[in-house]
């Protein structure tokens, strides 16, 4: 395999699983304006199977989207060969999505700009700001960082922190914790919803798997098995045996008998060590399969749909939660007589009102055929204008 032909591939599989995480967010976030609850779908004391797995399968989509970012931000810095240029790429890039997340996705969110939302989009901006400074490491001085930032930060107190700060404790939200942050009187305010740590950590660790993707396919592949495989054995053992890594436990009776759930029922906010381990290791396990997906076998149409969405996720997330929202604005206005925005919380939910599961999946699907042909279409205007210098300076923040 020549070296042109193994970049083209490897791309391709990062590709594809980045497309099948953008459309497992599209699933969470067409639960939150087509079935949202009144319990959260992870609380095993009143949640069931169908609501939990629907969750908690999108629990993959953050880490694994960041890491990924890690992974591409390395093999663009061997593709331009500057470090300066990869620099500037990475803040512009970082500051880009900070703006994007906080003036067009939370208006998207809302329709209407209440309060600012701190989400994913930001925590891969500040991600990439961050890791422009550590780029100037040496790989296995990031590699360390960001280990030990995964590692130990569950050790972390973060009351004590907070209270050590005092009136500026909003600082030590925006590190480890959610918060609140109230910046105005008239209720308008700052959900810090992805602290910076450890996410940065996701993304610089990604960074220095990036380099894994200069050694030979079958190498790759099977460290990535190997590694992939030690992550899940190492989540079982911290989750069961060991406790640390997670601020809740497992229960071997939980209500309702849910003995797996609770086994999986890991802490997203921040992601904890166990939530990284359970979710990260099938990541490299996926990374390593689908590197062996040949564009000629009878079974990789399935595995186009996804590459055509991973090929540009964020032209995928720009478009997907105004679309959601608004059909979802339609639907219940010609359901209940009134168009509701279900992300305002059950105050604003009309009489009659019952989530649906089925209905969530039917409205997902719905939004994934309807996006489909405007990101392939995109996607084939970014190819064709690669070399198009003025086009494709901007068409990189896409």
């Amino acid at each position: 395999m020549t070296e042109m032909s193994e970049i083209k591939h490897r791309l391709k599989s990062i590709d594809i699983l980045r497309g099948i995480i953008i459309v497992l967010m599209a699933l969470d976030h067409t639960r939150d304006f087509w079935g949202p609850t009144s319990f959260d779908p992870t609380d095993l004391t009143q949640s069931d199977a169908g609501w939990f797995f629907t969750r908690w399968i999108t629990h993959y989509c953050a880490p694994l989207f960041i890491f990924l970012s890690g992974i591409s931000a390395y093999l663009y810095g061997q593709k331009i060969n500057s470090k300066s240029a990869l620099r500037n790429f990475l803040l512009t890039r970082g500051l880009w999505l900070v703006f994007v997340e906080i003036i067009i996705i939370n208006v998207s969110w809302q329709f209407a700009y209440q309060f600012i939302i701190f989400q994913v989009i930001w925590a891969i901006g500040i991600s990439m700001i961050i890791l422009a400074g550590l780029i100037y490491l040496p790989q296995k001085w990031i590699f360390v960082i960001s280990l030990l930032a995964i590692g130990l930060h569950n050790a972390l107190d973060d009351k004590a922190m907070s209270s050590l700060m005092g009136s500026v404790d909003w600082v030590w939200a925006l590190l480890h914790h959610q918060k609140w942050v109230p910046l105005g009187a008239d209720g308008f305010g700052l959900f810090i919803g992805y602290p910076i740590i450890p996410w940065f950590a996701v993304m610089a660790l990604g960074y220095t798997v990036g380099a894994m993707y200069l050694r030979p396919q079958l190498d790759r592949q099977r460290m990535f098995l190997i590694i992939g495989t030690l992550l899940i054995v190492l989540f079982v053992l911290l989750r069961t045996l060991i406790g640390y890594g997670d601020p809740t436990t497992w229960s071997s009776t939980p209500e309702h008998d849910h003995y797996i759930l609770s086994v999986l029922n890991t802490t997203k906010y921040p992601p904890s060590l166990q939530f990284l381990c359970m979710t990260l290791g099938p990541c490299f396990i996926l990374l390593a399969l689908l590197e062996n997906l040949k564009a000629n076998s009878s079974y990789f149409f399935l595995f186009r749909w996804f590459q055509n969405f991973g090929k540009v996720p964020m032209f995928f997330y720009i478009l997907h939660v105004p679309l959601i929202n608004s059909a979802a604005h339609i639907y219940t206005y010609f359901r209940y007589d009134q168009a509701v925005n279900f992300i305002q919380g059950p105050s604003a939910w009309p009489g009659g009102y019952e989530p649906s599961l089925m209905l969530v999946y039917g409205a997902w699907l719905a939004v994934i055929l309807l996006l489909y042909v405007p990101c392939k279409k995109f996607g084939e205007y970014k190819w064709e204008n690669r070399n198009n210098e003025r086009r494709k300076a901007w068409l990189s923040y896409l």
